[in-house]
């Protein structure tokens, strides 16, 4: 065993002096050479394009270490993984100018340079995220120059865009008494685009804008019990989504109303998908009665977990806090001093309700506001956090006299930043302060004398700029839609038109709202 170790160990050592003796020999046999290197710029690591609008355009910037004048040593690829192992040559040239007509989904794209002296290949990869026309702006529902309900849409991705006769080019039948167009956020297999009007509502391809008359609530709704066909229309849906980003304030529950006064609430996860049993607008003792709701739901914008709703019939407010189990709604009870009233005295109905942001009283999640109007026609603002099992009342308002035709407005408004709600009478636009004990009416002027089509504050992408859009009409330039920002000053109220904010040739607004994703 020894005799063996020593003779391994010698060809051990004999093996590490020729591999020496091998290298010694090597050192300086080698002759580097300077390679032509590039150097690009100008290829971003995203771009955002939409899809049937945009040609993807970029123009690189290629140094060259070497032989800079010469660019003919060079060919290009564009390659586009469109698929796990998909892969799409798209051009050939320096400067890429491809119009875009792909799938709303994120792909890879590869810049090849090859230089053919040195069969070297220099790389820029970048990501690109392609929406549809549709995937982010402002969804508006109004009236064309006909009469018939038209939406449109300001699409925003890196520029914006007025994409004209949405629902007159969606192959529905021409509608009438137009709502609102809404998408539902949520996860991608709850999400909804309504279109919304009282002659029928409809959903849509989300990518193509496309419907039939079969997508409507008919389709969804699982019941036992015989409903109107032709009322059977959502008018309102919720939650509405609440950042820019498309976030909602639930994406555990969804809730209607329709055009007939039905509730439906669901738990569309637990019903595979955005589906509903039977309404929920009637109480436990009178199962077989379903009872009229007024087209608002109230509960907090940031978080839904509960919802009210108005009875026509009995003049109350109703609510329903077992959204997925609960069968019925629930009569709310006022206690003895309290601020008002939640069944509503004799003659006194339900003019207007709104969700805001407001979180006066510890209202985290926001607070909604009603408008209630007495036979006299004096009115009334409830602030209320419509929230859980036991509904908070924040706050009661009489208007004062000193409201020029309060009662008569065609729409409200309220600021979610101030006491102060915003109201239309044809084309005229006032603010009132209802801040008890410095109550006070402010007639705006600077919005013009075309007719006020709607007024809206922004809820959705960024509450806290107090921004409010106002919406008007006239034959000449149809319609225009404008941002203002209210003032701060508490002392008095101001609206400042805002920058690149005011769009025109517009239908006649309805409703707006924002949609942010696919």
């Amino acid at each position: 065993m020894k005799k063996e170790m020593k003779i391994y160990h010698y060809i051990l050592a004999l093996f590490s002096v020729v591999l020496i003796g091998s290298c010694s020999k090597d050192l300086g046999n080698y002759a580097y050479e300077s390679i032509n290197e590039l150097n690009i710029k100008g290829v971003s690591n995203e771009y955002f394009v939409r899809t049937g609008i945009d040609t993807l355009r970029i123009q690189p910037t290629i140094a060259a270490s070497m032989d800079e004048s010469d660019t003919s040593r060079y060919s290009y690829l564009w390659i586009l993984k469109t698929g796990s192992l998909t892969f799409d040559t798209i051009g050939h040239y320096r400067n890429l100018a491809y119009p875009v007509r792909l799938n709303a989904v994120p792909y890879d794209l590869f810049y090849r340079v090859l230089d053919s002296k040195t069969g070297v290949t220099w790389i820029a990869n970048s990501k690109i995220i392609v929406s549809t026309p549709y995937s982010r702006g402002f969804l508006i529902m109004g009236e064309d120059e006909e009469g018939f309900a038209e939406a449109e849409m300001l699409s925003m991705l890196t520029d914006t865009v007025h994409i004209k006769q949405i629902l007159s080019k969606s192959g529905l039948p021409r509608l009438r008494e137009p709502v609102s167009m809404v998408h539902t956020g949520g996860g991608e297999l709850y999400v909804r685009l309504w279109a919304m009007t009282k002659t029928g509502s409809y959903y849509f391809n989300r990518a193509t804008m496309e419907a039939t008359a079969s997508n409507n609530l008919s389709r969804l709704a699982y019941v036992s019990e015989a409903l109107d066909a032709e009322t059977l229309h959502p008018v309102v849906v919720a939650p509405q989504i609440r950042t820019a980003a498309g976030a909602i304030g639930s994406s555990l529950y969804r809730a209607m109303i329709t055009q007939g006064g039905d509730v439906f609430a669901s738990v569309p996860l637990f019903m595979g998908g955005d589906f509903y049993n039977n309404p929920v607008n009637r109480i436990a003792t009178a199962q077989e009665v379903r009872i009229p709701a007024a087209p608002y739901i109230m509960y907090p914008i940031n978080s839904m977990n509960s919802i009210m709703w108005y009875d026509t019939q009995n003049n109350r407010f109703m609510n329903f806090a077992s959204i997925g189990v609960g069968t019925a709604s629930t009569v709310l009870s006022d206690a003895s001093g309290s601020i008002f009233p939640w069944n509503q005295p004799a003659g006194r109905t339900l003019v207007y309700a709104e969700n805001t942001r407001n979180t006066d009283g510890g209202s985290t999640n926001g607070n909604s506001f009603a408008i209630m109007k007495d036979a006299d026609n004096t009115c009334h603002i409830y602030k209320f956090y419509a929230n859980g099992t036991n509904p908070a009342k924040r706050g009661f308002y009489t208007i004062k006299s000193t409201a020029t035709d309060f009662h008569k407005a065609d729409f409200y408004a309220f600021s979610s930043n101030r006491s102060v709600v915003f109201y239309a009478v044809g084309n005229r636009l006032y603010a009132y302060d209802y801040n008890p004990g410095f109550e006070k009416n402010y007639t705006i002027s600077n919005v013009g004398a075309d007719q006020i089509t709607m007024l809206k504050f922004d809820t959705q992408i960024d509450h806290l700029t107090n921004s409010l859009y106002v919406a008007t009409y006239n034959s000449a330039t149809k319609g225009t839609l404008r941002r203002f920002r209210v003032g701060t000053d508490p002392n008095t109220v101001e609206l400042t038109i805002q920058d690149n904010s005011t769009w025109t040739g517009l239908v006649k607004v309805k409703d707006i709202n924002w949609r942010a994703v696919n």
